[in-house]
């Protein structure tokens, strides 16, 4: 893939229709030619459509957003979350390395323990607490088997417009007039999935190989998300309470703390990720007018 701002080659994404997908559709477009697929296109756990996708396009790159999302559900069916995060990254990456493409994914920041009491670093011990976790964990162990030349971004707290997330589930609620209880004791970075998609081109366009991680900058508690969403969205008075996450009804265990170092995105693009504030301060701007009040 060329540096520059024309037009790069051929990018194959997965996932495309969904939260990240369509961000990443839309910073890509117009500078490269798109193929665009979600799971009626290219089921990613069925290697020939794998194939299939990857030969009849013939990308330079692939930037696989396909995967299974659903933290809590995956504690009760961890075979299906295994299949399209462990399985369907495994059947890319091999199609990938046999064509001599370049393959993008995503990882997240659940597959570290939260025990740490400094931003995680890509070469720190992982040890995932979920069946969520563990799929993505078996995902990039799929990914680096493979042997595959790769970019894999890990990432955390993921919003936006394209899909269901934490801040439009506050406004949701916060507008039927619902009793919020929400962790306090759960640290981390809300990232706009915005941000994440173009931060991959800047790592694309100096490139990145490896492991990355990626997320907006500062942190905060699910709680402290909450209490900014309702405040800059004019519902400050909404009933929202601190709780522990033992108290609340979540099935998957998640990290206490798990904010992700910026340092080596830094060192790669020369650029810092803006502050998680900025960053939702304008995605909640953006969604007033689209019934974010």
């Amino acid at each position: 893939m060329s540096r520059g701002e024309g037009r790069s080659g051929r990018v194959l994404i997965t996932g495309g229709r969904g939260l990240l997908g369509k961000e990443i559709v839309e910073a890509f477009h117009g500078r490269f030619e798109l193929r665009v697929t979600d799971r009626e296109e290219c089921d990613v756990t069925i290697l020939p459509e794998c194939f299939r996708e990857i030969e009849g396009f013939r990308p330079e790159v692939a930037i696989h957003c396909a995967a299974y999302t659903a933290v809590d559900r995956a504690e009760v069916e961890p075979e299906r979350a295994h299949a399209v995060n462990a399985l369907g990254t495994g059947n890319m990456a091999r199609v990938c390395r046999e064509r001599g493409i370049l393959l993008v994914t995503f990882g997240t920041d659940y597959v570290f323990d939260g025990m740490a009491s400094r931003p995680y670093r890509e070469e720190d011990p992982v040890l995932p607490l979920s069946a969520y976790g563990k799929s993505k964990l078996a995902a990039e162990e799929a990914l680096r088997e493979a042997g595959t030349e790769h970019l894999l971004v890990r990432t955390q707290w993921l919003y936006g417009a394209g899909g269901g997330n934490f801040i439009l589930t506050i406004l949701g609620k916060a507008r039927l007039g619902e009793t919020l209880r929400v962790a306090s004791d759960q640290t981390g970075c809300p990232t706009f999935a915005g941000d994440l998609a173009k931060a991959v081109l800047k790592l694309l366009d100096a490139g990145a190989r490896g492991t990355v991680h990626f997320s907006s900058e500062g942190e905060t508690t699910w709680y402290g998300l909450a209490r900014y969403v309702l405040e800059r969205s004019g519902m400050a008075g909404a009933p929202l309470f601190p709780a522990l996450t033992r108290d609340l009804p979540y099935p998957a265990k998640r990290p206490s703390y798990a904010v992700l170092s910026k340092e080596r995105y830094r060192r790669i693009t020369g650029e810092s990720p803006r502050s998680w504030e900025e960053a939702a301060g304008e995605f909640l701007e953006s969604i007033v007018g689209k019934g974010g009040r």
